[in-house]
């Protein structure tokens, strides 16, 4: 910022993960904004973002001993629930979630009936409230220790699980996040239809235990490791997003992560 106002620098940067930086002259820059009237007025649009969040960064140091506290208590939730690594994370805004659990359900029903999230569980910040659900880390931890090779990263970012699992649970322990589990998939359930005209099955959503254990009898299938896939080859994105009656279930990547939760603040 200063750099287009000719003022001092007052702010640093702490990389929270392996980053790659690149060295650019003050007088280099400003000759490329001269030059390209679409990359300065790009620049100068983040600019006005980033003076606006820090607007509402300052507006809530009422409740903290001091602003340093502040951005500590922040900068402790973005990398405790690995938004700083995340390229795209699954956010609930506790404003507009009425708790219906329609984006485990939809979630399950599109993975072979296991949900690749927990919605009550995990932490909250604000009024964002950061579910059980994979982050897709630009350094995947899940990918370290993986015998078969089967987790690779797609096109989009997505971290995803492809088959072949040999059930040895080493990216479960290896996640930070608590993200992934060792389930193996329930019997097939019956169709919606026969559930809602003749109560067939147990309904939307991943089956009780109950329901998986009368089914299967004394068969013991195969666990293996299931996560948040975001939905990857299906038509029209994430289940659970989709889902949702309110729109509060939303995708972000980490950048996005302050300005979301700036709305509870514009809103009031």
């Amino acid at each position: 910022m200063a750099v287009l106002g000719g003022g001092r620098r007052t702010a640093s940067v702490k990389a929270a993960v392996g980053s790659e930086v690149i060295k650019l002259r003050g007088a280099d820059f400003r000759a490329l904004l001269a030059a390209r009237p679409h990359v300065r007025a790009a620049t100068e649009a983040a600019v006005a973002e980033r003076i606006a969040r820090n607007a509402f960064i300052e507006s809530r140091k009422a409740g903290y001993s001091s602003a340093v506290d502040l951005y500590s208590d922040t900068a402790s939730f973005i990398l405790t629930e690995g938004l700083g690594e995340a390229t795209d994370a699954l956010l609930i805004d506790e404003n507009l979630c009425v708790g219906c659990d329609n984006c485990e359900k939809a979630c399950a029903d599109s993975h072979e009936g296991l949900s690749r999230l927990d919605r009550e569980a995990g932490r909250t910040f604000a009024h964002l409230h950061v579910p059980t659900s994979c982050r897709h880390c630009e350094h995947p931890h899940c990918m370290a220790d993986c015998p078969p090779n089967v987790i690779h990263r797609g096109p989009d970012g997505e971290v995803f699980m492809e088959p072949g699992c040999i059930g040895c649970g080493n990216c479960m322990r290896n996640c930070p996040y608590g993200v992934i589990r060792m389930e193996a998939t329930p019997p097939p359930k019956p169709g919606l239809l026969g559930w809602l005209l003749f109560g067939k099955g147990p309904g939307p959503g991943e089956p009780s235990p109950t329901w998986t254990k009368q089914q299967l009898g004394e068969e013991k299938p195969k666990k293996i490791a299931v996560k948040c896939d975001m939905c990857k080859g299906l038509a029209g994105g994430p289940a659970c997003v989709r889902a949702c009656p309110t729109g509060a279930a939303i995708r972000v990547s980490p950048e996005e992560f302050l300005s979301i939760a700036r709305l509870e603040e514009d809103a009031g």
